[in-house]
């Protein structure tokens, strides 16, 4: 009797272990939603591991988790590390490549839990933007592997459909504003002296128009006035607005700051530090277009400001046409 069932344990381990062999060794699965934001504001804010732990769908299950970020701040070659208790365990997720506005692909290693390869696809959908986001791991040659296979979609696909909710909350969240195309750079900026107004005006552009005028033709007259020379275009440092005013400082950089100033002109050094340029290229009504852009990109980038927005107006409009006037705008950022 004894054989009888040693016999027939081993029979069951051999046909399970057959049938083991027999299962996929490679798995897939995936999860989508709809998110009614552009496709390049989900592409920013998937091809980066800045804004990760606000949608994760693991971030819940270890509040102690540590993770860092190292590499490129966006696309191919951003890196995140995790560590953290048995439910998270450790491991990192590299971009390995990404395709602007349609997909980003990662590798993921979870140490001696094995790897993955993870990704999103993204297709215009009606107002909007139909996100796909799968994997595909290699369960190993052993039967054991292959038979966890078989749970990977149900235990995993829960956790993918908890984390594009976020991710759609979080996106959804944006300005609704298409930031395809645009072209920004992280730049260090020095000190600079000027010489400036502040300025209070209503915010209709004709007001916000002659503020500045009389602004910079009071600093003009300061600097002659002074023997200073203006050493960079006219700048804008933009203060509160609301709904009815709007503040601002205009002025010139100078090559000194060795003078007092006078009347309603001051002295000051501008922001130096890190920050995010932009070049607007049209008309200054169209300002504002560029700055909700902005704004957008920042919040999908995870970037924190610093300090007040400064607008240099490198085009004389008196002899540059509107459309093609340049204004570089900056945003001061951590």
């Amino acid at each position: 009797m004894l054989k009888k069932i040693i016999l027939s344990v081993v029979g069951i381990v051999v046909l399970l272990a057959v049938i083991g062999m027999l299962l996929p060794r490679q798995v897939h699965l995936e999860r989508s939603i709809d998110i009614d934001r552009p496709a390049s504001l989900v592409y920013a804010t998937v091809n980066s591991f800045q804004r990760f732990a606000e949608w994760s769908p693991w971030a819940d299950l270890d509040p102690n988790m540590t993770q860092s970020i190292e590499g490129p701040r966006t696309g191919v070659g951003a890196k995140l590390s995790w560590s953290g208790n048995d439910k998270v365990g450790t491991g990192t997720q590299v971009i390995t490549a990404s395709e602007a506005n349609v997909s980003v692909d990662n590798d993921l290693d979870f140490g001696d839990m094995g790897k993955a390869k993870a990704g999103f696809r993204l297709t215009p959908a009606e107002g909007g933007t139909h996100v796909v986001w799968s994997m595909d791991a290699d369960m190993g040659a052993g039967p054991v592997g292959r038979y966890f296979g078989l749970f990977m979609d149900k235990a995993v696909g829960a956790d993918y459909e908890k984390g594009l909710a976020r991710l759609k909350t979080l996106i959804e969240k944006l300005p609704a504003v298409d930031i395809a195309g645009m072209v920004v750079d992280e730049v260090e900026l020095p000190a600079h002296a000027i010489a400036y107004v502040s300025k209070t005006t209503a915010t209709d552009n004709a007001a916000i128009s002659k503020g500045y005028a009389d602004a910079y033709a009071a600093v003009g007259t300061f600097i002659a006035k002074n023997q200073l020379t203006a050493t960079g275009a006219p700048v804008g440092i933009d203060g509160a607005m609301s709904e009815t005013s709007y503040s601002f400082d205009a002025g010139i950089p100078i090559d000194r700051a060795d003078v007092e100033g006078a009347g309603d002109v001051q002295i000051k050094d501008s922001y130096a530090g890190k920050a995010l340029k932009f070049v607007h290229v049209g008309p200054y009504e169209t300002l504002e277009d560029s700055y909700r852009k902005m704004d957008a990109y920042i919040a999908a980038q995870g970037y924190e400001k610093n300090g007040a927005t400064m607008a240099v107006y490198v085009d004389d409009p008196t002899k540059v046409p509107a459309e093609e006037m340049r204004t570089e705008l900056y945003w001061p950022v951590k």
